[in-house]
């Protein structure tokens, strides 16, 4: 696709992959390799730079962790890990 800006060439190795696979369930679905690459790169300069969130997205992101709470068979937490965690953590005595 024609454009003005500068493209630059990115090999996917091991630790990419990791990243990209790691980040694609918070990314859009069905979103091309090489834009999941611009996501993750914007993604990790803000998180660098300290840059907040904004507060659309921040509200999202909460909602979907409430909701998580609501349905724990459907979150993404690995749940007996957590509990062996808080064990470790603060046995009973």
């Amino acid at each position: 696709m024609p454009t003005h800006h500068n493209r630059i060439q990115v090999t996917e190795d091991r630790e990419l992959a990791t990243a990209l696979r790691i980040a694609s369930p918070h990314l859009p679905p069905d979103l091309p390799r090489s834009r999941q690459v611009r996501e993750l790169a914007l993604i990790g300069a803000r998180h660098i730079s300290g840059e907040p969130i904004d507060e659309a997205k921040r509200r999202v992101l909460l909602e979907q962790l409430a909701r998580s709470f609501d349905q724990p068979g459907e979150a993404e937490v690995d749940w007996d890990l957590l509990r062996e965690g808080k064990q470790r953590a603060w046995p009973i005595r």
